[in-house]
């Protein structure tokens, strides 16, 4: 946690150095608004990543687990993320206001397990959101972008004691300055029938609210995504990861997961990950 903690210091300290110049995230933002409709981007990386985690999560996976001589998880598999946007209709609300869509599926894949050798977990997540741009100044940062929609996010096992899934409306305040972005995303969760819901208590270890913080340097990419930090439990999610160019367009990534929620069906389940590997499209 204290390397968590220096990291994130880091990261909001080195900017402030800077001017007040456009830098890169605000670019970004701005490349986004003006995109053609019915274009493709990425919403968030695109990777895949040869993992390393702590201890599986075998709960969910007793009968796969059973029919299996080995009676475990391989603590190695890999981990992809498919993460695309379109922008459907522009400027709304006189001259501001474009309409999004966006879909994000991570996959965890116990590739090296040769008798289990399955998908463990896939998480699919639909979002439709109308993003405004801003131009206000807040504590030297500039609040660029305003977002507000809705999103799904399930694990597609309806009817399985595995199933999870829950939907929310969200807004998300992207905040720049120079190579720096902060991001802060709070949500409300709909609330389901007690007798049909999932993970009744899913907000207990994924909170309501997500803190993402960018920072582009030399090609780099430093990255932490922050979830639930405020509980009294010590129920963190947290995720740090680095971006770098390996030669042409190819970059590497190497990603580390501590806390809880990393998938849906890990949702109150607390584990470390390791993972290295490539992108194939970054955050810029």
């Amino acid at each position: 946690m204290r390397s968590i903690v220096l990291g994130l210091a880091l990261l909001v300290l080195a900017p402030l150095a800077q001017g007040q110049e456009k830098g890169l995230w605000e670019k970004k933002l701005e490349d986004d608004a003006s995109r053609e409709s019915l274009t493709f981007s990425a919403r968030e990386p695109n990777y895949i990543l040869f993992t390393y985690m702590s201890s599986p999560n075998k709960a969910p996976y007793r009968d796969l687990i059973a029919q299996s001589s080995k009676n475990e998880l391989d603590k190695a598999e890999i981990k992809f993320q498919l993460a695309l946007q379109t922008k459907a209709a522009d400027n709304l609300f006189g001259g501001n206001g474009d309409l999004w869509f966006a879909y994000t599926q991570v996959s965890y894949w116990q590739t090296f397990n040769n008798e289990t050798g399955a998908f463990r977990e896939s998480n699919y997540e639909p979002e439709v959101y109308l993003s405004f741009l801003t131009d206000y100044k807040l504590l030297g940062l500039k609040l660029r972008t305003v977002d507000a929609g809705l999103v799904h996010q399930s694990n597609g096992r309806a009817g399985l004691p595995s199933a999870r899934s829950w939907n929310r409306a969200f807004a998300n305040f992207m905040f720049v300055r120079g190579d720096f972005a902060l991001g802060f995303k709070p949500w409300v969760r709909f609330s389901e029938d007690a007798a049909t819901d999932d993970n009744p208590d899913i907000e207990n270890y994924l909170g309501h609210y997500e803190l993402r913080l960018l920072y582009a340097w030399k090609r780099q990419i430093f990255s932490a995504m922050l979830r639930n930090i405020t509980s009294s439990e010590h129920r963190i999610n947290s995720e740090l990861n680095w971006s770098f160019p390996i030669a042409r367009r190819l970059r590497g990534l190497v990603q580390y997961y501590h806390g809880y929620g990393e998938s849906l069906v890990d949702y109150n389940y607390n584990m470390n990950r390791i993972g290295i590997g490539v992108l194939l499209t970054d955050w810029l």
